[in-house]
């Protein structure tokens, strides 16, 4: 079973930020999955980044981390079948 973690923010994209995110989260052993901006013709304004752990661990330390930095992260939860 694989571990997700969310990572929220509002719109516009920031490649940037999301960079930074990507640094930190890969030293860890997360791994962008999944990437979803807000269509232009929604309410919605937030940019949600899917990252993917091997390890509950290093999921729940770089989220932790990240909080501390501010960044809106939703998890660690269960992902996939046992």
């Amino acid at each position: 079973m694989s571990i997700m973690l969310e990572i929220l923010y509002h719109a516009p994209p920031d490649l940037e930020r999301e960079a930074r995110i990507a640094g930190t989260l890969g030293e860890f052993g997360g791994h962008l999955t999944y990437r979803e901006e807000p269509p232009t013709d929604s309410l919605a304004q937030t940019v949600c980044l899917t990252y993917e752990f091997a390890e509950r661990l290093s999921a729940e330390t770089v989220a932790n981390q990240l909080r501390k930095l501010g960044e809106h992260v939703e998890g660690p939860m269960d992902y996939g079948d046992d």
